[in-house]
């Protein structure tokens, strides 16, 4: 009878562990993903890649990875003109290209932070 007592005890433990260790674990953080062939990183003293080719169409995304402020500004006299806000540390900015073309950019605060998109048709 002392087995039968025993056996069932440990049944019921076994239950009651498998339920408490049957809780789905936390959502993973989530984790900001980029297309390397149209994201520009901005850099404290200069932005990757320095030239990008993409086609007419495609949204580019500068993504500021430096501690300090930065911004994106197309350079005068571009026929597609964009300007950003000013980006904190993860902060991105998006584009759509829509006219083929080179298009030239720079920081508005360090203007030797810059860059040159280059749009096919």
């Amino acid at each position: 009878m002392a087995r039968i007592g025993i056996a069932l005890f440990l049944a019921a433990l076994l239950i009651f562990v498998a339920g408490c260790t049957g809780s789905s674990p936390p959502p993973a953080p989530q984790i900001r993903a980029y297309t390397p062939q149209t994201t520009i990183l901005i850099g404290s003293t200069s932005v990757n890649p320095q030239v990008l080719t993409v086609e007419k169409g495609v949204t580019v995304t500068w993504l500021n990875i430096d501690m300090g402020l930065h911004t994106v500004a197309s350079d005068e006299g571009d026929p597609d003109s964009f300007v950003s806000y000013p980006l904190s540390t993860n902060d991105e900015f998006q584009w759509t290209f829509t006219l083929p073309g080179t298009y030239g950019y720079h920081c508005t605060d360090n203007p030797n932070i810059k860059g040159t998109i280059i749009v096919s048709s």
